[in-house]
C-alpha cells in the first residue's frame, strides 16, 4: 500500500469511526454566533487541557465561563479572582497566563477578514504570550474552521503509529513534529477535501504551512467533513482507541483493515522498568517518608490552602496545612523559598506576617 492509498483509507476509517463514537465535550460544537467569543472559549479549553484530564476540565470549564463569560470579563479579572476560579486544576500559573492573553487580545485591534477583534493568522496568534504553534492551530481549526495542520499528543500518536510505525519502547519518537508536519498537512487535505486541489496560497508573511482556504460554514455537525471535526476525530480516536500504553487493538478499525503500520506484534511498551534514582535529572522536591514529592506539588497545595484563607496564613500555618511531616526547624528555609518563588510569579502576595493569593 503506497502512502496515498494509506491516507485515503485512513481518513475514510477515521470519519466512519467518529460518526459513531464522537465525544460530547462542552468546548465543542459551540453555538456562539460571534466567532471571537467562540475563539475565547476554545482558548480557555486548550489552556485548561494542558496536563489536565478531560474529566476534570469538563467541570472547571463550565464554572470558569460562568464567572468569566466574555473575554473582556477575564481580561479585567484580578489575580485572586482568576486563581479562585481555577480551583481544582493545578499548574496555577496557567491561569494568570490565560488572563494575560485575554488582556492582550482585548487591548489590541487585529486586521481580520471578518473584522472580528480576535487574531486569526498563525503569526498574530503566536505573538500572544502563552500561545504556541499547537494552540494557535487549534484556535484556527475549532473557532474559525480554518484548516491548519497542528499536532497534539493524541494526533501525533495516531498519525505516527499509522504512517511511521510504533514509538520507541520508552515512549520517545524517532521523528520530530517538524518532520511529521508535512504528512499532517497531506492527510488534512485529503480528509476535508475529497477532490485534488491546487496548492493553497500562503498567508502574507506567514512562514507556517497553513491551508488558507475558506471555512466550510458555521455548522458543526458530525456529518460535516470540515477541519474542526477532523481534528476532534483524531483526538477522540487517540484518547479512546489508540491510547498511550494500552491500545484497544480489538476496537481499532485501522488494525482490522491493515491500514496501520503499528500492530500488536511490533508494539512494545516498557513494562515496569527498573526504578532508577538520578538526582541530576530529578526535578526539585523532597522525600516525605519513602516517597519523593516534587516542589510543584507543594506549590499547588500552598495555593489551594490560600484559596480558603482570604486574610492569608503565616508561613508556619501554611507549612502545617501542606506538609504532613512539617518541622519548622528543618523545613522553614525550604518553605520560604517555595513561597518566595510564588510571590515572584504573582501567585501570592505578602500581607505583613501573612501570605495570601495575589490581588
Amino acid at each position: 500500500m503506497n502512502q496515498s492509498e494509506r491516507i485515503e483509507q485512513f481518513t475514510d476509517a477515521i470519519w466512519a469511526w467518529y460518526a459513531a463514537n464522537k465525544r460530547e465535550l462542552p468546548w465543542r460544537d459551540l453555538l456562539d454566533q460571534d466567532p471571537a467569543e467562540r475563539a475565547y472559549k476554545v482558548l480557555v479549553s486548550e489552556v485548561m487541557l494542558q496536563q489536565t484530564q478531560v474529566s476534570r476540565v469538563k467541570v472547571v470549564f463550565r464554572n470558569f465561563l460562568e464567572q468569566f463569560p466574555k473575554m473582556k470579563d477575564l481580561a479585567a479579572a484580578s489575580n485572586r479572582e482568576v486563581l479562585l476560579a481555577w480551583r481544582g486544576m493545578g499548574y496555577n500559573s496557567r491561569a494568570l497566563r490565560l488572563r494575560d492573553a485575554a488582556k492582550k487580545i482585548v487591548g489590541q485591534e487585529y486586521s481580520c477578514p471578518t473584522g472580528i477583534n480576535f487574531p486569526q493568522s498563525m503569526d498574530e496568534l503566536q505573538l500572544i504570550p502563552g500561545i504556541g504553534h499547537y494552540t494557535a492551530g487549534a484556535i484556527r481549526n475549532f473557532a474559525f474552521n480554518l484548516p491548519t495542520p497542528c499536532i497534539d499528543t493524541n494526533i501525533r500518536r495516531v498519525l505516527y503509529r499509522t504512517f511511521v510505525g510504533p514509538e520507541n519502547a520508552d515512549g520517545t519518537w524517532r521523528k520530530t513534529d517538524q518532520e511529521l508536519l508535512p504528512l499532517v498537512e497531506k492527510v488534512l487535505e485529503v480528509a476535508i477535501f475529497p477532490l485534488p486541489l491546487a496548492p493553497p496560497p500562503r498567508g502574507e508573511g506567514n512562514k507556517n504551512k497553513n491551508i488558507s482556504l475558506p471555512p466550510s460554514g458555521e455548522g458543526s455537525g458530525i456529518g460535516e467533513h470540515d477541519t474542526r471535526n477532523w481534528h476532534a476525530a483524531l483526538m477522540d480516536f487517540g484518547s479512546l482507541v489508540q491510547t498511550k500504553s494500552n491500545p484497544k487493538w480489538h476496537l481499532c478499525p485501522l488494525t482490522k483493515k491493515g491500514i496501520m503500520k503499528t500492530t500488536p506484534k511490533n508494539f512494545i511498551v516498557e513494562i515496569d522498568p527498573p526504578k532508577r534514582i538520578d538526582l541530576t535529572k530529578r526535578e526539585p522536591g523532597r522525600f516525605v517518608g519513602s516517597k519523593f514529592i516534587p516542589n510543584r506539588i507543594f506549590r499547588g497545595k500552598i495555593v489551594e490552602a490560600l484559596r480558603d484563607a482570604p486574610e492569608g496564613l503565616t508561613l508556619e500555618k501554611i507549612g502545617r496545612e501542606v506538609c504532613i511531616d512539617w518541622d519548622q526547624v528543618y523545613l522553614e528555609d525550604w518553605m520560604k523559598k517555595l513561597i518566595t518563588k510564588l510571590v515572584q510569579d504573582s501567585l501570592l502576595c505578602k500581607k505583613g506576617a501573612r501570605y495570601a493569593l495575589s490581588e
